[in-house]
This record gives C-alpha cells, sequence and structure tokens, in this order.
C-alpha cells in the first residue's frame, strides 16, 4: 500500500503553469482529415504550416467551431489514430450544438449523464476526446469542473504511488470519470490548487516519475 500522499508535492503543483501547456501541429499532419467549414477554419487557424497552441489559446476563444477543432489540434497534434477524429468530425454540426449547449455551466447528474451519453453516441468520440471537450467548454458536473481524463491520466493514476488514488481501479466509463473529477476538485481545495494544475501532474510526473 502506498504511504506517499500527494500532498507532499503542493508547492510543485501550485507552480506549474497550466495553461501555458502547448502543442506543436504541422498543418500537413491534418491534411487528411475533413469536416465542416475546413477551408474557412483552417485560414483562421493556420496562419503559418506549422503553429502553436496553448490551453490557454483554447480556453480564450470565442468561437465554438474555433475551439473545437483547436482543441482537438492540441490534443492530437498528429491526426489522432484510426481516424477517429475524422468520424467524430463529420458529426461536427450535431457535436458544435452540443457542447454550446452546456458551454460554462454546472450542469445536475442526469444531465450531464444526457450530456455524455449524447457525446457516446457519435462514433469517434471516446473519454479521451470528450473529456477534452469538456474540459475546454468550462462545463462542470454538480460544481465540480470537468477535467481531462485520457489514457495517460488513467494510466497515471493506476500506477497508485499516492495514496489518495489507490482505493480505485481506474478506467476509462462514465462512472469513474465522476469519481475522477469530484476526487481532483476535493484534491484541489485541500492544496490550494487548480484541479487542471492536479491532472497535469499527474500526467507529466506521476506518470513519468518514481516517487
Amino acid at each position: 500500500m502506498s504511504k506517499t500522499s500527494i500532498q507532499n508535492y503542493k508547492q510543485l503543483i501550485q507552480s506549474l503553469p497550466v495553461k501555458n501547456q502547448s502543442a506543436h501541429i504541422k498543418k500537413k499532419s491534418w491534411a487528411r482529415i475533413s469536416y465542416k467549414g475546413k477551408t474557412k477554419i483552417e485560414q483562421i487557424v493556420f496562419k503559418k504550416d506549422d503553429i502553436e497552441i496553448s490551453r490557454k489559446d483554447i480556453l480564450d476563444e470565442s468561437n465554438a467551431d474555433f475551439k473545437i477543432i483547436k482543441t482537438l489540434m492540441w490534443g492530437y497534434p498528429t491526426g489522432g489514430r484510426n481516424n477517429n477524429i475524422q468520424k467524430s468530425l463529420e458529426h461536427f454540426i450535431l457535436l458544435q450544438k452540443i457542447l454550446s449547449k452546456a458551454e460554462n455551466k454546472n450542469l445536475s447528474l442526469n444531465e450531464a449523464n444526457s450530456l455524455l451519453n449524447e457525446l457516446d453516441n457519435i462514433k469517434g468520440l471516446g473519454p479521451s476526446t470528450w473529456s477534452k471537450l469538456l474540459y475546454f467548454f468550462n462545463i462542470s458536473f454538480c460544481n465540480q469542473k470537468c477535467q481531462i481524463f485520457d489514457l495517460k491520466i488513467v494510466d497515471s493514476l493506476n500506477k497508485k504511488q499516492f495514496c489518495e488514488f489507490e482505493e480505485y481501479s481506474w478506467k476509462q466509463d462514465k462512472q469513474n470519470y465522476f469519481k475522477y473529477i469530484s476526487l481532483l476538485s476535493d484534491l484541489a481545495n485541500k492544496l490550494d490548487a487548480s484541479p487542471d494544475q492536479i491532472e497535469n501532474f499527474l500526467f507529466f510526473y506521476n506518470l513519468n516519475y518514481k516517487f
């Protein structure tokens, strides 16, 4: 059983400049992917053939269409695997409608379940992707801000290096997602940090360091 507490790394977590985390995207990597309004969006997003997008750039984006595309480019700079991005963007209008309706809102448990069911019904859109979109569209479930819950985060949690995470067997599903954002919200209050700083710590440090 792990004896280490994540609270031992409070100062490090508090100092993480999470909004500056960025990805480099080459226009040619996204050339094979098509979606509604691609030409118009790429004219605006791709000022150059090689761009850099930060979390802050996406969070500050007011246009829902651009926010979706920038989120996907940031999360999958090489265009993703198995054509999942292509499949999900075939439902671009529906995706934009679903996310715009919930943007900046605090949803009840029933509303949250309904939203996740709608997103799960979009082909190619799994937890790794919809959790990124929920995060960047600033959506909360029961007063708990949605956070990124991709496979690297799940792998990090399952290392069980910290006592705060060891009682669960983490996997990518709705119930684990609810537990995850609730746990990060509680820890953020204890650490006087933001939930996404903890997520960033799990992604970079817990995944790649032995404590």
